[in-house]
């Protein structure tokens, strides 16, 4: 079994729910251990990179020190030869000096291209691991201060007696309240800060390790390329040898012959959460030993009005220790004067087999909603509260989604960002309430702002819907549709639920799905693609009835199925053949996927990657505590194509010669002037250190990712996305992975 599979069978972290913030129960705090000991594995994996990749890159320096000597040791070779020397037996000797030359430079190469993807990795790792996993760590240690002080005000609070003047209570209840809303506030900001680190994770591990592997396959190439180049003369020295080989044969067999002759002379002889329910803390009653009293203890409660039971678990968050857990039947619940027992928010509960049992609430509040739920003789309902919303004539709703469609279409469908970049909001209100409460379905199409006709779209579906049109109730079995890897069998289950759904449900959805394929085919000009449009109606055709942090995780995979509503129309609305193009697309990954199994054809030349920028002053001392000092990484030259970024060797000479265009300096360029000509879409990595001069331009160091780039209509500029910023970025400071002029 692989080391993929393995993984895939590792029990998943489960979602810290906001909900559980409130209750702090045992299963959230061990739910909450469980994070943190992930975050602690995160940071000593990084760790263990961190030392590993020093010591690969001491055995890369070490490695290339040694090959450096051993060219060198070919270099000082010099053969004295017999008599006159052919042109063969010139060449010949004259290749050790190409071989020394071709190593040395090889290993320069090595030292600049290695190196400084290892020096980038690392800064990048070390960045996250100090940084962010050090800002959670933190963020624990203030949170179990903050449970701390809680708990300790809880007890003080439910330690008054009635001897104790007012003031002094009252002061004891404010305080108790401001540390348990501390608490909470700070448990809420915890759990966000747990689930981004646990999320961010996934990226800030594999960039930099992807940063690292391309710079090392890119060396390898490089061998490749000076393979290529060499190999006509590799073939001309072997046949240089060859013959000097037949030539020594010969000149063997004759001196043989001659020694046999003169022997002769001289012998003769040869010789690799629910509203029925209710949970929290109580303390209960214990009574000790004769003549001791009773002590209170700290308790998880929860209790089931469907079956009138009370679970019990003994747990203090201090302690973090779990108790044995107890189960009562309830059969009666009464409430306790302060008198009697000498402590406020007390109620007696009866089992059914006659025992008593004292519980102490945590306040007035959280007794009465015990009373409540529990049905004891001071309880009182409430009915719930409902959500109100724009009542919507299903008739008036199918007509303004058409009109809304129509009028796009006649606006025109190649604007760029339709659907993503909203309307006014003004404007939007406006035309929602001209709809709806005035009763004009026509009212849209009275309106030129493409965008405030998308964004009126968009809110209707998404908040005047009674639920969503892909209904609650077919919401999990939509997103088990997905589960599958046979993409006709996914397809199918897609096809076989939506025809499940509602008549007036799928009338819109196939309207709307329509509508969004023809925006789809001209996303070279408004730059939304089928996967944009998915991000964009994924969370409003699709929603759980519940919305929880876990649900928030299946937004995703919304994503991907309105993706292959809006790509497969045809075959899942109309009943016809699957996008043809689409499945060429798939197998062509698992192709390039699958390649790395099989290994390259015999034949065949390998891809070949971008050129990697040559600089004489690259150092390949690295210090992991310094910022000072950013290395390079291994990117695309942005003025060369793919033609150019050979090396060249001359046959007159055993040096490397790089193209002078393909040279990188370490005094970074001028940036470009602004003017109107062509435009690019990449990403890249860079090279310079740069620091905004203006609002719309982006600043970053060298060795950072920028990514997301898409084309202006500026020459030398481009946008793009880095450490959570976006902006204008000078192309003679990166190096890019991707050219394609549009």
């Amino acid at each position: 079994m692989s080391n993929h599979d393995l993984k895939q069978q590792m029990p998943c972290l489960q979602p810290l729910e906001f909900e559980d913030c409130l209750t702090d129960s045992p299963g959230f705090r061990e739910n909450l251990k469980s994070h943190e000991k992930e975050i602690d594995y995160c940071a000593g994996t990084i760790k263990l990179l961190k030392d590993e990749m020093k010591r690969l890159m001491q055995t890369e320096q070490e490695l290339s020190k040694c090959h450096k000597h051993f060219a060198h040791t070919i270099g000082r070779i010099n053969f004295k030869p017999i008599g006159e020397q052919t042109e063969d037996e010139n060449e010949i000797e004259a290749a050790l000096d190409k071989f020394c030359s071709l190593i040395e430079d090889i290993e320069d190469h090595r030292e600049r291209v290695i190196t400084s993807a290892n020096q980038a990795a690392l800064r990048r790792l070390e960045r996250f691991r100090k940084d962010d996993i050090g800002r959670c760590k933190e963020e624990k240690k203030r949170y179990a201060v903050q449970t701390e002080k809680a708990c300790s005000a809880l007890e003080k609070s439910l330690s008054v007696t009635k001897k104790q003047k007012e003031a002094t209570v009252t002061e004891i209840d404010n305080t108790y309240k401001d540390e348990w809303e501390s608490l909470f506030t700070g448990s809420l900001h915890y759990v966000t800060v747990l689930h981004e680190i646990q999320e961010r994770k996934k990226f800030e591990f594999v960039e930099p390790l992807l940063q690292y592997m391309y710079g090392w396959m890119a060396f390898y190439h490089t061998g490749y390329e000076a393979f290529k180049e060499f190999e006509m003369y590799f073939r001309e020295l072997s046949g240089r040898l060859q013959v000097l080989r037949d030539t020594f044969q010969n000149e063997k067999d004759e001196a043989d012959k001659l020694k046999e002759r003169v022997s002769k002379r001289l012998t003769f002889g040869s010789t690799s959460s629910s509203p029925t329910t209710r949970q929290g803390y109580l303390y209960s009653r214990e009574k000790l030993a004769v003549g001791f009293g009773h002590s209170w203890i700290k308790c998880f409660c929860e209790y089931s009005s469907k079956f009138k039971t009370l679970n019990i678990r003994t747990y203090n968050q201090t302690q973090g220790r779990l108790g044995n857990q107890d189960q009562i039947k309830v059969a009666k619940v009464t409430k306790k004067r302060p008198e009697a027992l000498d402590r406020r928010f007390c109620f007696e509960v009866t089992t059914s087999d006659g025992k008593c049992y004292i519980f102490q609430a945590l306040c007035e509040d959280d007794l009465k909603t015990w009373m409540e739920i529990m049905e004891g003789n001071e309880a009182h309902y409430a009915a719930p509260m409902q959500a109100v919303k724009l009542k919507v004539p299903e008739e008036l709703g199918m007509e303004f989604v058409g009109n809304c469609i129509s009028r796009l279409v006649a606006l025109g469908l190649r604007e760029e960002g339709i659907y993503r970049v909203n309307g006014s909001q003004l404007k939007v209100n406006k035309l929602i309430s001209a709809t709806f409460e005035e009763k004009n379905g026509a009212a849209v199409l009275e309106v030129d702002d493409l965008k405030v006709i998308a964004s009126a779209l968009k809110y209707y579906l998404r908040n005047l819907l009674p639920e969503p049109l892909m209904t609650y109730k077919l919401h999990e079995e939509f997103l088990d549709a997905m589960k599958t890897d046979d993409r006709n069998q996914k397809i199918n289950n897609l096809k076989n639920l939506v025809a499940r759904l509602p008549k007036s449900n799928y009338d819109c959805l196939k309207k709307l799905i329509k509508h969004l394929n023809e925006v789809a085919t001209y996303k070279e000009d408004n730059r939304m693609h089928e996967s944009n449009l998915g991000v964009v109606f994924g969370p409003t055709l699709m929603r759980p009835k519940e919305e929880t942090v876990a649900s928030i995780f299946n937004i995703k995979h919304q994503n991907i199925l309105v993706e292959n509503l809006i790509i497969e129309y045809v075959a899942i609305f109309e009943g016809g053949k699957m996008n043809e193009t689409y499945k060429k697309v798939i197998l062509s990954r698992q192709s390039r996927f699958s390649r790395a199994n099989i290994g390259p054809k015999k034949d065949t030349q390998a891809p070949r990657p971008p050129s990697m920028p040559e600089n004489p002053n690259n150092k390949n001392s690295y210090d992991s505590d310094s910022d000072d000092d950013p290395a390079e990484s291994p990117d695309v030259n942005v003025r060369l194509k793919q033609d150019s970024s050979r090396h060249h060797y001359a046959n007159s000479s055993s040096q490397i010669r790089w193209s002078q265009s393909n040279h990188v300096g370490t005094v970074p360029p001028q940036k470009p002037a602004k003017t109107l000509q062509r435009n690019y879409e990449r990403s890249a990595i860079a090279l310079y250190d740069c620091q905004a001069e203006n609002d719309d331009e982006l600043t970053f160091r060298a060795g950072d990712r920028i990514t997301n780039i898409v084309g202006v209509d500026e020459d030398g500029w481009c946008v793009g996305t880095c450490n959570g910023h976006r902006g204008l970025v000078p192309l003679n400071f990166i190096q890019e992975n991707n050219i394609s002029d549009i």
